[in-house]
């Protein structure tokens, strides 16, 4: 069983990720105890598709992922509300998550001998930085987990939600 963990933004003004990877799927929950997120994606048979949901089952986003070793692409939120997530992980694990203008830049560097994922998720200025620990895992699920809890980050944001509980 593997695991991810770790933290998007700082100890003030980010949200912790505490994971478990298994042949089932992915499963944990990022933020805290009250503001936060449960994390439930179901792995395919084939191990081709992450699909599931994060947060509840009122307020939360179902996310639907195609994952290979070196990619990631799927939908966060339905079709007409979401935003889609492509990651390419060649050295680096960078891509987007949404649209040209409301949407981020993924920017990860994973370190297989220290199993450190670390980087940027937004932009230099108004962006956070990410420090998980990933373990017998794909490093692409790292890129994906991070990015979603960037993603809630924001939402929660906007709905003046933060806290530095987390």
């Amino acid at each position: 069983m593997g695991t991810i963990r770790g933290r998007v933004g700082g100890m003030i003004g980010g949200y912790s990720v505490e994971c478990r990877v298994d042949a089932d799927g992915i499963f944990g929950r990022l933020g805290g105890s009250l503001i936060g997120a449960d994390i439930n994606l179901k792995r395919d048979p084939e191990g081709r598709f992450l699909e599931g949901r994060i947060g509840g089952s009122i307020i939360g986003k179902d996310l639907k992922v195609e994952v290979g070793e070196n990619f990631a692409r799927g939908r966060l939120g339905g079709s007409v509300v979401g935003n889609d997530i492509t990651l390419s992980c060649a050295e680096r694990i960078t891509g987007r998550c949404g649209g040209g203008l409301v949407g981020f830049d993924i920017n990860l560097s994973f370190d297989p001998d220290t199993g450190r994922l670390t980087g940027r998720l937004g932009g230099q200025i108004s962006g956070k930085d990410v420090d998980f620990e990933v373990a017998d895992a794909l490093p692409v699920y790292g890129g994906i987990i991070a990015a979603v809890t960037y993603y809630f980050y924001r939402e929660n944001r906007k709905r003046g939600s933060s806290s530095s509980n987390r």
